[in-house]
């Protein structure tokens, strides 16, 4: 693999408490605002381009030309994108950030205050609000068989009273949580949109799991940093700003990544309800099949082609191959 690095930091009389690692692609339209937010906050940042092909790359070099940055000839996924940029990290806290996340000044200072004073606690999280203000689910317990069919095939098929029920008494506790204010409170994983890590949590973990191109890697994270004894807390008393699905919008593309690495988390962790998972996508696939025939006539023609390829997944989805390590091909 080859790459392109360019820029460095801006010089500056104290050396940052942390760096902001921003993995890009295809992210003309929001990186900008991202990148203004984390520079306000004194933070080192290292920005990877996974090979777009709109006018991110020269966004970066002309208004951002002091931001380190690497720009990849191909896509190699997040989880590797991140542990490219992090063999440069030289501070004791890592941020992830999103590209379409504006994280203000305030929200960076309280998640590095928070893993300085507290030595226990490996990850953390802000809340995650939209650009409309209303608030993302954005910690989780660790997910299972029933609250995957709740959350990723329930949608409008099943009512919300069911979703509700299905999802259980933890995951509701934990949406209870992300929707009131209050002080700091251990979660099982929080979303990667905005989280902060402990560099040296991050090199004893080996990085982030290369084996979830995208989707997944923030869960799989707060699951082997628990098993260190690290905690994960999420902090709804600070805010970052998530434009929901900005890099989410084509289907056929986004989700077999999202099915695949769903299989994969469920094969490593969740052993016993993986063939039940699996039978579960490949039947959601077949409706979504179904369903785009029906409508041929409409719109939504990457639904169709999206439904076919997480089918395939599903069917040559063993329980080892979702295990062994290896990044997508498809």
């Amino acid at each position: 693999m080859t790459a392109e690095r360019t820029g460095a930091d801006e010089p500056g009389t104290a050396g940052p408490v942390a760096t902001a690692i921003v993995v890009t692609y295809h992210s003309e339209a929001h990186i900008a605002d991202c990148l203004t937010a984390l520079r306000g906050a004194g933070l080192a940042v290292r920005v990877v381009d996974n090979a777009s092909t709109d006018g991110t790359a020269r966004l970066l070099a002309t208004r951002f030309p002091t931001v380190a940055r690497t720009v990849n000839p191909t896509n190699i996924g997040f989880a590797a994108a991140v542990n490219q940029a992090l063999t440069t990290v030289d501070t004791d806290i890592v941020l992830l950030v999103n590209p379409d996340c504006v994280v203000p000044p305030a929200t960076a200072r309280a998640l590095v205050a928070l893993l300085q004073a507290r030595s226990d606690v490996g990850i953390a999280g802000p809340r995650l609000v939209g650009t409309d203000g209303r608030v993302a689910i954005s910690a989780h317990p660790f997910e299972s068989l029933s609250s995957v069919l709740a959350s990723r095939f329930g949608g409008s098929l099943m009512p919300v009273g069911l979703r509700r029920l299905l999802s259980g008494r933890t995951r509701r506790r934990a949406y209870d949580v992300c929707r009131n204010p209050g002080p700091p409170v251990p979660v099982d994983w929080v979303s990667g949109a905005c989280m902060a890590i402990r560099t040296g949590l991050l090199e004893q973990l080996g990085g982030l799991d290369e084996g979830y191109f995208m989707y997944y890697e923030d869960e799989e994270l707060c699951w082997q940093a628990g098993r260190l004894g690290a905690r994960v807390y999420y902090v709804p008393e600070v805010e970052a700003i998530h434009v929901i699905g900005a890099s989410s919008r084509d289907p056929s593309w986004i989700w077999p990544h999202l099915y695949r690495s769903m299989l994969r988390f469920f094969a490593r962790h969740r052993r016993r309800t993986y063939p039940l998972v699996r039978a579960a996508v490949l039947l959601r696939a077949l409706l979504g099949i179904g369903l785009s025939v029906a409508r041929r006539r409409g719109q939504h023609p990457a639904r169709g082609r999206a439904w076919r390829h997480v089918a395939r997944i599903a069917l040559t989805a063993t329980a080892d191959t979702m295990r062994r390590e290896g990044r997508c091909t498809f």
